[in-house]
């Protein structure tokens, strides 16, 4: 399968199986067999898809059914907007707990605002920086092999660049005919 060469030098499958509304322990396992029997390398999900702990189990009976190792999977995941800011890093450390990979491939912060705010509000600048700190701290320890974002603007980006240590390697945008 084709790669993309991320900017900390990762590889990153150029196709991935998204896990939205994909719920229940009998049809991720379902869905992770023909994905995995088919060639797919990647799997994304997200704490607010609530699928990451049957995701893990799955995955603990997969890998050596199709002859592979947690190494030869890029697993994404991410932050939930209720958990920017102060909660960032338990955030992580818990979606970590639940899919049971020990490191995550990529890890970003789902939305640019946090659970209950306007998009306007004035504090989600701060949450964004507090957010991305603490993700910038678990990829130094090598939690996360690359960090990045999803669903932010050019604004956005730019007041992310302005303070940031590591450079996000992704912005993951939702693109599709029924958007």
């Amino acid at each position: 399968m084709e790669v993309i060469r991320l900017n900390n030098g990762v590889e990153m499958p150029s196709v991935g199986l998204g896990t939205y509304k994909v719920r229940g322990y009998e049809t991720v396992y379902q869905t992770l067999d023909a994905a995995l029997g088919n060639g797919y390398r990647s799997i994304d999900t997200a704490s607010v898809y609530l699928n990451e702990e049957d995701i893990g189990k799955a995955l603990k009976e997969l890998l050596p059914k199709h002859g592979l190792s947690r190494s030869d999977l890029f697993l994404t995941s991410k932050l939930s907007p209720r958990d920017q800011g102060s909660g960032a890093e338990a955030g992580c450390l818990l979606s970590l707990e639940r899919l049971a990979c020990g490191y995550l491939d990529l890890y970003l912060i789902h939305w640019p605002g946090k659970t209950g705010w306007k998009s306007d509000d004035q504090r989600n600048p701060a949450c964004r920086r507090q957010s991305w700190e603490a993700l910038e701290k678990l990829y130094a320890k090598g939690t996360l092999r690359a960090i990045g974002v999803s669903n932010y603007t050019a604004a956005h980006l730019e007041g992310l660049l302005a303070t940031c240590r590591v450079v996000p390697a992704v912005l993951q945008v939702e693109c599709h005919p029924q958007l």
